[in-house]
């Protein structure tokens, strides 16, 4: 088995609409040292997103031939498009990775040590946090339907859970959870 060397890889994870995303961005402009790792992806843009930013959209001709090359660390493929994380960007420990369960445990199986961090909430919340948000109503079901099955018992294997049922923590407590379970595993890994 090829070993990578990584100290450490802080994953977070969460279902559609739990705040992941929101949450790694508030974390990263608040404080510029945290960078989130951009993975690749063959579906198309959505048309809030930006190239480099959100994902890295590239051709599936382009991401298999990047594949056959060893560039990433995990696949999968969610809804026919293929997703992928390159090994170059996770090579520390201020870059911080939004993936599934079935990412996570992927870096797992290659031996890499994970800090995992589940951003739990439940699914009536997150329902209606996509609806307000302004996804379409259908979208936003569809989209809560596809993580039913694939966040079973992480509960229990996260290294840390925040748990915001019913979005009962604003925003920036939410953020000061996460920069204290950050802090924790700085600290340990400097031990």
């Amino acid at each position: 088995m090829k070993k990578y060397g990584f100290k450490c890889q802080p994953v977070l994870l969460g279902e559609s609409a739990s705040g992941k995303t929101t949450l790694l961005n508030m974390l990263i402009s608040k404080n510029p040292k945290y960078h989130k790792v951009v993975a690749y992806t063959t579906r198309p843009m959505r048309e809030s997103e930006v190239d480099g930013a959100d994902y890295h959209f590239i051709t599936q001709s382009k991401f298999d031939e990047l594949d056959k090359d060893g560039f990433f660390l995990e696949c999968s493929t969610y809804r026919g498009w293929s997703y992928g994380t390159a090994v170059e960007d996770c090579k520390s420990a201020d870059n911080i990775m939004i993936l599934t369960p079935k990412g996570l445990r992927r870096l797992q199986t290659l031996g890499i040590q994970t800090a995992s961090i589940y951003l739990y909430v439940d699914r009536r919340s997150r329902i209606i946090n996509a609806i307000a948000r302004g996804d379409d109503i259908d979208e936003a079901y569809r989209r809560n339907l596809s993580d039913v099955g694939q966040f079973d018992g992480v509960v229990d294997e996260a290294n840390f859970v925040i748990d915001n049922t019913g979005f009962h923590m604003n925003e920036e407590e939410v953020l000061e959870c996460l920069e204290k379970i950050l802090h924790v595993i700085q600290t340990e890994m400097e031990a």
